[in-house]
């Protein structure tokens, strides 16, 4: 039991890692379009970049842990964090800090298997609610140390120690991960199981009730990433902020969101009806950010950050939860989560510089809202969709 959480837990760091990096980005942009003469467009890409690898890597990151085991694929994912931050730490130009976020995001497509799987190996079934639960922070507890802890780094050593301290804890993370995962021990008479022939990889890709699930799942990405993206520049330009509290209150709906995730997963394994839960998830969510960028009161900012961390952690969990029964087998439980990185990385690439070429080409942060209820009605007319064909199944 002592191993199993162990390894939980460094597999837990390293995802942090991941995402801490993957969102320094948020409250370094003011000094990026200053100093490195980042326009709204670019900056929007600085962010979606590192979403260009785990689009590329999800679906053969299933196909490279099963060749390199748990441990050599997380190093490979650390391992390329710490040299895309160290990289970027050194950049004079956001050419150069472009394809230093690309080589970051290689730990993105990575870590996004690996660590659910890693996890996955360690617990039987009926053990994993808790754990797995707990890895789902692994975001919200990510961004909110970035956008929390960015500004005041920033004002200390600038936006380069910021990508330093990056690779620092992608490094930390790496150790620990080296040091304590492992693959589980075989059980009695495991290596002797028949269980005839491996379903195909393409008997997982032709199921469509997977795709409907990520087309949603990407759809909510466009948006979340993009509010984590422009929130602290919307409100320092829109109310008049300093960046620290900016980055406080943008970083708050995730704090928000590391608690209730948890929550959300064990209520998850007490309820039936799974499919109800996200479809009232997704509507609520949606509805909620289609506020985001067209707040009249700086009084609201709490309100809606707190609403919106609560509500949408309700549908994230369902997502993946429901995403393993789209498989006809549960060996194709990894398709599935290869599918579903396929849609979590096409939303975070598209939407960050659509919501800002949105608002650079009107001059105003309202008209952000357009792409942001584009993708909420993808995302929500797909989870309709998908709750339809399913029925007879559920």
């Amino acid at each position: 039991m002592g191993k199993s959480w162990a390894v939980m837990w460094s597999a837990f760091l390293a995802s942090v890692a991941v995402v801490y990096n993957q969102f320094k980005v948020s409250p370094a942009m003011g000094v990026l379009r200053e100093q490195l003469h980042v326009d709204m467009v670019t900056g929007g890409w600085l962010m979606s970049i590192f979403a260009v690898a785990g689009i590329v890597l999800a679906l053969p990151a299933a196909a490279i842990l099963m060749r390199l085991g748990p441990k050599v694929s997380g190093l490979v994912a650390m391992g390329s964090v710490v040299l895309g931050s160290a990289m970027g730490a050194t950049a004079g130009s956001p050419v150069t800090l472009l394809v230093s976020r690309g080589i970051e995001g290689i730990g993105l497509g990575l870590i996004a298997v690996v660590a659910p799987a890693v996890v996955a190996m360690w617990f039987e079934p009926h053990e994993r609610g808790l754990p797995m639960g707990i890895w789902a922070a692994w975001v919200p507890v990510g961004a909110t140390s970035a956008l929390n802890l960015g500004n005041p780094i920033i004002n200390m050593v600038g936006w380069r120690g910021l990508w330093w301290s990056g690779a620092l804890l992608a490094a930390i993370a790496f150790v620990v991960y080296g040091l304590v995962v492992t693959g589980p021990p075989l059980k009695e008479g495991e290596k002797a199981k028949a269980t005839g022939p491996e379903p195909s990889l393409a008997t997982g890709l032709k199921q469509p009730a997977i795709w409907l699930l990520a087309l949603s799942f990407a759809g909510y990405s466009f948006v979340a990433i993009s509010f984590g993206t422009w929130a602290p520049s919307y409100y320092q330009e829109r109310f008049g902020l300093d960046a620290g509290t900016a980055g406080f209150y943008a970083g708050l709906m995730f704090l928000v969101a590391s608690f209730v995730v948890v929550i959300a997963g064990k209520i998850l394994d007490l309820i039936s009806n799974r499919y109800r839960m996200l479809l009232i998830s997704v509507v609520l969510t949606g509805l909620l950010y289609c506020c985001a960028f067209i707040l009249n009161s700086p009084a609201l900012i709490i309100p809606f950050v707190v609403g919106i961390g609560f509500i949408s952690s309700f549908y994230a969990p369902t997502v993946f939860t429901l995403a393993p029964e789209t498989m006809p087998s549960p060996e194709l439980a990894g398709v599935a989560m290869g599918i579903m990185n396929v849609g979590t990385n096409v939303g975070a690439l598209l939407g960050p510089p659509l919501v800002g070429a949105a608002v650079n080409a009107a001059g105003n942060w309202a008209y952000g809202t357009l792409p942001v209820a584009g993708a909420m009605a993808v995302c929500v007319g797909a989870a309709f969709v998908f709750a339809g064909l399913v029925k007879p199944r559920g």
